[in-house]
């Protein structure tokens, strides 16, 4: 083409040509390629003095400025535009409960979500292992033990003319009932003869035999027995959960329960720098030899919050499902075949919470059944009575049959109440059975905390549950399944609004592990975790807010 330009138009070409070159040059050498100003949609900062922005500059991974584009603009000329064409961010959702590792090793598990019978477990576990060499566990997970327990508890028999050479190894639901076959009760010793173990049950047939199922902690008897996934493979593992759960927009998790091998798995991926979000650690009690530990080091607190250790985890009673929770007074549906389960006494727990506050703890307590809370909250109360002034902000995990003077107790003491939206929907069918007319109705009971101006985090409980955030959103919302039932809402006086929910999953989030200055919300001088959403969850109907993706994280 240059060619085809006659000679003195040719030079003149060629000299505005450089000239272009240069100038582009120039103009690329000042463009910041650290600095980034979001424009092009709605920005939900979740920051109660600026709830809405046009504009976000972000720098070094931390956010710089918030404000109008035109504001933005001209104060930052030369910073890289990243348009979202019409999207909303907010802050990355924080995952308050989760067990991620577990989401992670799913995928070496047969699943057997919505199992209604024996002989369906047997042809998924079939189907999932179609190799498999003799003596070889057999694993799968997600049989809905409330589900269960509410038309009978199943027994090993099909599973023992299946497998009579493999143990197997089935993990319910959330994790308080484990079924197995006469191969894995043969290597765990477990007989006729054999005892309940403390703060836990072997069901029997009317022989004496187990049937197979044992409840809360006497599947450690067996399960002790399977072989531990290598350190290397419980990082992948690991890696694997987080990595979905980033997809999905979440920027942080609170690791409800990690034992020493956790631990060392996590502390290992953030020295490699290889954790693609943030994880706030729970050590579990009942690693004493870990619990000491760690008392003697004290908290782990990195300034990056990529791995955090700061907090113990304690499980005070079963769950309701199971019919292992701790309630004041008998089951509605069927007392006879209850099996509350206290795994640590007030006693206990008033000297664990002692050692916390001595050596800068933060407790995390599991509660589901009322006379649990109520233990735990008393406990909290006769602790903390001599520290008024201590910033400690401990949680009472689940908080889910609760007495009717829980909500103004929790929230005079500053008690956290960690709470699970999709519990409540999973559980509609069986819970009120469990507890009655009465009971129900301090149950599940989100709106109740916040009235009472308690402090609420809404999260997952993951992996055995529909755990995506804009689930947990919805379900929060509308107290309604996926499916849309019931229509008006299960016990609808107990939802709570879009903006609350997501308070609960971002500003409280960061506040219940004591980093609201680094995450929670788009501020200045705070971490840029954001996700971007292809919908403004506060301007689509309730019904639509499951629907809502995560475009990027």
């Amino acid at each position: 083409m240059i060619n085809s330009i006659p000679f003195p138009s040719r030079k003149i070409f060629v000299l505005f040509l450089s000239a272009l070159i240069i100038l582009i040059g120039i103009k690329c050498s000042r463009i910041n390629k650290s600095e980034y100003l979001v424009v092009g949609g709605t920005i939900l900062t979740m920051n109660p003095n600026k709830p809405e922005a046009e504009a976000m500059i972000v720098r070094d991974g931390k956010i710089e400025a918030v404000g109008s584009m035109a504001e933005l603009e001209e104060k930052y000329p030369d910073a890289n535009v990243y348009n979202i064409e019409g999207r909303t961010i907010l802050p990355g959702f924080i995952d308050s409960h989760t067990h991620v590792y577990e989401l992670g090793y799913q995928h070496r598990k047969a699943d057997l979500i919505g199992v209604k019978t024996v002989k369906e477990m047997v042809e998924r576990l079939k189907k999932f292992y179609h190799k498999k060499p003799q003596g070889k566990w057999l694993i799968g997970y997600g049989w809905d033990e409330g589900e269960w327990a509410s038309r009978g508890y199943p027994d090993r028999a099909e599973l023992d003319r299946a497998f009579p050479e493999n143990p197997v190894c089935l993990e319910s639901l959330h994790g308080f009932a484990g079924f197995y076959n006469a191969r894995a009760l043969e290597i765990a010793g477990i007989n006729a003869n054999t005892p309940d173990p403390e703060a836990g049950k072997i069901l029997r047939r009317k022989n004496g035999e187990p049937t197979g199922v044992l409840l809360t902690e006497a599947q450690e008897l067996v399960n002790k027995h399977i072989p531990p996934e290598p350190l290397e493979e419980m990082k992948k593992s690991i890696l694997l959960g987080l990595n979905t759960m980033a997809k999905e927009g979440v920027t942080s998790i609170h690791e409800a329960g990690t034992d020493s091998k956790m631990v060392k798995a996590f502390r290992e991926l953030a020295k490699e720098k290889k954790l693609p979000i943030r994880v706030y650690g729970m050590l579990i009690w009942s690693d004493s030899t870990l619990i000491d530990e760690w008392f003697s080091r004290g908290p782990l607190i990195d300034p990056d919050a990529f791995f955090t250790i700061r907090t113990i985890k304690v499980f005070y009673d079963g769950s309701l499902g199971s019919r292992t929770a701790l309630l004041r007074k008998p089951y509605s549906d069927e007392p006879e075949n209850a099996h509350m389960i206290e795994y640590i006494t007030p006693e206990e727990l008033t000297y664990l919470s002692k050692r916390s506050v001595e050596n800068g703890f933060q407790i995390a307590v599991h509660a589901i059944g009322d006379e649990a809370n109520e233990r735990v909250l008393s406990t909290f109360e006769s602790v903390l009575k001599p520290y008024p002034f201590l910033d400690h902000r401990w949680r009472i995990e689940h908080a889910q049959v609760v007495l009717p003077d829980y909500f103004k107790r929790a929230s005079k003491l500053g008690i956290i109440s960690s709470m699970q939206p999709s519990h409540a929907l999973e559980d509609k069918e069986w819970a009120e059975n469990r507890v009655g007319p009465e009971r129900i109705k301090y149950a599940y009971a989100w709106r109740s905390v916040l009235n009472a101006g308690g402090i609420l985090l809404m999260n997952s409980d993951l992996p055995a549950v529909p755990w995506k955030p804009v689930y947990t959103l919805y379900f929060a919302v509308t107290r309604k399944d996926l499916n849309g039932n019931p229509p008006e809402g299960w016990y609808p006086e107990q939802a709570i609004t879009v903006d609350e929910a997501l308070y609960a999953m971002t500003v409280a989030g960061a506040y219940a592990s004591f980093q609201e200055n680094k995450l929670g919300s788009l501020s200045p001088g705070k971490f840029a975790d954001f996700v971007e959403l292809d919908k403004n969850p506060k301007k689509v109907k309730p019904e639509k807010l499951k629907n809502i993706k995560a475009i990027k994280t």
